[in-house]
């Protein structure tokens, strides 16, 4: 059973169930006991009806279990890909696994979203809590509509909204042709808009407030070639072309020297070796750009490149020293001793810092696909956004025993300021294989979010 806590996010998972003809119903108002997924443990859950049932009794039962399984099981510790996939964790949802059946009902039909144009509007609000709210942000930015977001909670005309929200003043956009356009992106996009006819808030910000920032629309430059991982540019590239519906622009890093960096606001390096690309020369002008307002987006890999760097507070998370001993492992073993280094694909708990834009539209407990042994410490000077605490343990999937000790009290995600600029750290890739859903708005955060606060 999967609590529907963002109509988003379960849409896009019935599309994925739609696809693979898999059967889902509503739940009935009750309770359910069973594992809960959220703390691996056997729990209680109250159902409502706009919640699904995803009942393992239908002919692709089979694909549910093992789509759905909360702790992935190995026979053998070698392998060559991921061993943690379940779609709870990967599109962010509560869930519980029941061995009773669970009463149910057929699924209403979703309704149509059809927004009417307000002349006398002051503003229209959207909300901000997924990757469909970003796609709709990024349509109104091609469109020259300019939006604010907010960087703290308010209410206003009796209604609620989080961090994170769209504020589309008619003050900033002052054309006869304005109302029309934002409602038929609206439309088209499914988002519901609220309308207000007036700035004050009941509580929280006013939308005069320096805490309600304009939003640029921001030039994006990617990183590709021999010193990137085909596969993380890749992931990039769909994101962008194919979910956000945004344009960047691909650059071959042979010729990142030659650019001019202040034709961009944002720079993405997808996961990758560029030693020989970021030399003291390149380095240079990275942190003069990002002093200038540049927003430069590390991940994975790319990472390597700036920690314990002079003038970079990152820093490689190292495993205890070990007394010098001679290997006496037999040839034969040695590979299978060298997987306790590694993290192939396993899924771990952290805390997000959703009062930090790039945690906008989270909950504080995000569950990471962790694609890599290497650790990071807790950034000394920057925010840590997403953290691993000294309690967090291995969810599903495999783990090597010595790269699990150093994923309690590290990093997964930061930002790291300089002057008016920042890089941000994704530790682990929240693109991977654009599977996995829930990590896709951190990007979208970091992209149109964070050093986009003055109007061009």
């Amino acid at each position: 059973m999967l609590k529907n806590e963002n109509q988003d996010k379960l849409n896009r998972l019935k599309k994925l169930l739609d696809k693979h003809e898999i059967r889902y119903q509503s739940a009935k108002e009750g309770r359910a006991k069973g594992y809960l997924y959220s703390i691996q443990d056997q729990g209680k859950m109250d159902l409502t009806s706009s919640d699904i049932i995803i009942h393992t009794d239908q002919p692709k039962g089979k694909m549910v279990k093992v789509l759905f399984e909360p702790k992935a099981k190995l026979a053998d510790s070698l392998t060559y890909d991921i061993t943690a996939w379940s779609l709870p964790y990967a599109h962010g949802f509560d869930a519980i696994a029941s061995k009773t059946k669970l009463p149910s009902s057929d699924v209403a039909k979703d309704s149509t979203i059809k927004n009417s144009i307000a002349r006398s509007a002051y503003a229209y609000i959207s909300k901000w809590n997924s990757i469909e709210d970003a796609t709709f942000l990024g349509a109104l930015l091609q469109e020259n509509i300019v939006p604010r977001f907010s960087e703290k909670a308010f209410s206003i005309e009796g209604k609620s909204f989080e961090r994170g929200a769209l504020i589309i003043l008619r003050n900033d956009n002052r054309n006869a042709e304005f109302d029309a356009k934002l409602i038929a992106i609206a439309n088209k996009h499914q988002r519901s808009l609220t309308i207000v006819t007036t700035g004050f808030s009941d509580s929280g910000v006013d939308f005069g407030s320096y805490s309600v920032k304009p939003i640029n629309q921001q030039k994006i430059a990617v990183l590709s070639g021999k010193a990137t991982s085909s596969l993380s540019f890749g992931e990039v590239w769909h994101f962008f072309e194919s979910q956000l519906n945004y344009p960047i622009t691909n650059i071959n890093a042979e010729g990142f020297s030659d650019i001019t960096l202040h034709s961009y606001d944002v720079i993405i390096l997808p996961s990758g070796s560029y030693r020989d690309v970021l030399n003291k020369t390149m380095m240079t002008k990275l942190k003069k750009w990002m002093r200038d307002g540049g927003t430069l987006i590390a991940i994975g890999n790319a990472l390597r490149s700036f920690a314990d760097k002079e003038g970079f507070s990152l820093k490689v998370k190292k495993s205890e020293q070990k007394d010098e001993v001679a290997n006496l492992t037999p040839f034969a073993d040695r590979e299978r001793k060298s997987v306790a280094d590694l993290i192939t694909g396993s899924i771990f708990k952290s805390t997000i810092d959703t009062t930090h834009p790039l945690g906008f539209g989270y909950q504080t407990s995000y569950f990471s696909l962790k694609l890599s042994g290497t650790s990071y410490q807790y950034l000394g000077k920057g925010v840590n956004v997403g953290y691993f605490d000294q309690n967090t343990k291995n969810v599903s999937g495999y783990a090597g025993s010595e790269a699990i000790k150093n994923v309690p009290k590290s990093l997964l995600l930061g930002e790291e300021s300089f002057g008016n600029g920042s890089i941000v750290y994704m530790v682990d890739n929240p693109l991977f294989r654009s599977f996995w859903e829930n990590g896709k708005l951190f990007m979208a955060n970091a992209v149109f979010l964070l050093n986009s606060n003055t109007l061009k």
